[in-house]
């Protein structure tokens, strides 16, 4: 026999290596598109993770500024709630309301009859 003969088995296993090689091509540019596809899933991926990081970061900032806000309004509100009646303007409310309480009484009594 010479080499360049082959048998029938040799054959048969020679074109299944072929035809499992031709399928492996096939396959590789299957994985190349799936892998080229995951890569662009990924990049979006990342961007919306970015895009969501600096929303929170700016939605974080937002509430501190309200609350510095709410704090201050709040405190300005006492602030004024215990100026308005300081020790001066007391003593003004009480002597107006006792200067009103003797008009009211003088009224009363000279009102009276004589007697």
């Amino acid at each position: 026999m010479s080499e360049t003969t082959e048998t029938a088995s040799q054959a048969y296993w020679r074109g299944r290596t072929e035809t499992r090689l031709d399928h492996h091509d096939e396959q590789i540019i299957a994985n190349r598109a799936l892998i080229g596809r995951t890569v662009e899933i990924s990049s979006s991926l990342s961007s919306t993770v970015q895009t969501l990081s600096e929303a929170r970061v700016s939605d974080a900032a937002a509430r501190v500024a309200t609350a510095a806000a709410v704090k201050e309004a709040r405190d300005m509100s006492e602030a004024q709630s215990r100026a308005a009646w300081s020790p001066a303007a007391k003593l003004i409310a009480a002597l107006g309301a006792g200067v009103g309480a003797l008009g009211f009484v003088w009224a009363i009594v000279s009102s009276l009859p004589n007697l």
